[in-house]
This record gives C-alpha cells, structure tokens and sequence, in this order.
C-alpha cells in the first residue's frame, strides 16, 4: 500500500510536468513552467483526496528546485534537505497523514472525557503535545505516545525531558500498526481521514470491549460516533468518540 501511494506521488508529479509544457517551455522559462506545474500538483492532489500538508509538499517539490538550481548551491546540500524532509513528513509521503498539532483546547476537553486512571494511547504523537498536556492536566493516566516520524519524535524526547520525565507517559518511536493496542483503555487519533477505517478495524480487533476511540476531527466513514465533544477551532472542530460493541471478536 505505502509503494503505491509513492507511485501516484510520483505519477502525479510527472503528469503536472508534462500538463505545464504544453503552456510553458521549462528550458526558456523554468521558474513559471514550475510553478504551473506546482499549481497542476495542487489540483491533481485535491482531486486525489490529499490534504494539509499531504497536497501542498509535493506542490511546492518543483519551484524549490528550480529555485535551488538557480542559487547553485552545493550537492550535499539536497541530500540534507531530502533527509530532513523525510525526517519531518515521512507520514505524509507514505501514510497521507500530516504533522498535525493538537490544540491546547482539545488536549482539555479530552483530560475531561478520560475515564479515572485510564491507560491512553496517542497515534501518531507527533512532538508529544498531547501526552505531555494530558500528563499535567490529569495524574491518573497512564499514557503512551508512538511517532515514526524523526524529527517529531525527537521534539518530543526533549519536551519530555524538559517537563522532568513524567513517570506516567511514554513515547516511543515506530509505527502505530505494529504496537498491540490492548492493553489500552482509550486510543486517540488526529491523523487525517485516509487511515481512519483500518484505525477502527485494528481497534476493533485488538482493543477490549470497554475501550473507546477518540478522533479529533476526523470521521471513520459509515461508522456514526457515540458522543461527539464541541471545539472552537477552525480546523479542529470536534472530538468523535466510539466504543467498541459488546460482544464482538
């Protein structure tokens, strides 16, 4: 799945490429053929579903390049920006999911939706916000964060050392998929809509009968939530939580 979600990145990017000739020559004029095809990227990834920062990465990808060759900078110098891209954004290359950040709002009406020392796993934790705030707001909770993002995760190690190592959470580094969700009470998710039905399939597969999920902002399609929690926030507008049917395998 991830291969072919780099595929199209790449198929996408080739046909904006090839759309922008026809209007633009790239060798006469290459900053405006870049950034009609920068424009075409846009347009094609919005029609692909992408979205944030998932569509506008790979719009930038172009005139950044062409800029870069103007400026004549050193070899090396790609290989570190290519590096600390993927360090960054890794998730939003191959999982559709951006870095998205957490507001302070919600990290507050979610500490009020927990239940009493309830263990809680973060997906996807990103600079550890949301573990940490949670840690302050609520000593009862036992939580864990997991980030296979690099940079992101290592943000988070250094926010966790400078609010003293909370002895109640834990940040790991890796993917979410592979991490046996079971031994948690809560699952919270703000990823993106793309990954959203295979959460609810792990999560209701893996996690025991009384356990609840909580998206923030972002539905599982034909699955209606149980309680939905107001935000103020533009973009971040709600808190969707389900629990898992009694009974089921």
């Amino acid at each position: 799945m991830q291969r072919w979600r780099l595929v199209r990145l790449l198929l996408t990017q080739l046909l904006a490429a090839l759309l922008a000739w026809f209007f633009v020559a790239p060798l006469t004029q290459p900053l405006h053929w870049a950034v009609l095809q920068s424009a075409l990227v846009l347009l094609l990834g919005r029609w692909q579903g992408w979205r944030g920062m998932a569509a506008w990465l790979p719009a930038l990808f172009m005139p950044l390049v062409v800029l870069a060759l103007g400026w004549q900078l050193p070899s090396w110098v790609y290989l570190a920006g290519l590096l600390l891209l993927f360090a960054l954004s890794r998730n939003a290359l191959t999982e559709r999911v951006p870095l998205y950040l957490s507001s302070n709002e919600s990290i507050a009406r979610l500490a009020e939706c927990l239940p009493e020392a309830a263990r809680v796993l973060d997906l996807g934790s990103g600079d550890g916000r949301v573990v940490l705030g949670l840690a302050a707001r609520r000593q009862d909770l036992q939580l864990c964060g997991i980030e296979n993002a690099l940079l992101p995760w290592l943000w988070s190690r250094l926010r966790y050392l400078r609010a003293g190592r909370p002895q109640n959470v834990q940040l790991h580094y890796g993917s979410f998929w592979r991490y046996d969700w079971s031994a948690f009470d809560v699952v919270h998710a703000f990823l993106s809509p793309a990954p959203m039905a295979r959460v609810w399939q792990q999560f209701q597969q893996q996690c025991h009968p009384d356990a609840m999920l909580v998206s923030n902002s972002f539905m599982i399609q034909g699955v209606q939530p149980q309680e939905r929690v107001a935000l103020s926030g533009m973009l971040q507008t709600e808190l969707l939580i389900w629990r898992r049917p009694h009974g089921t395998c």
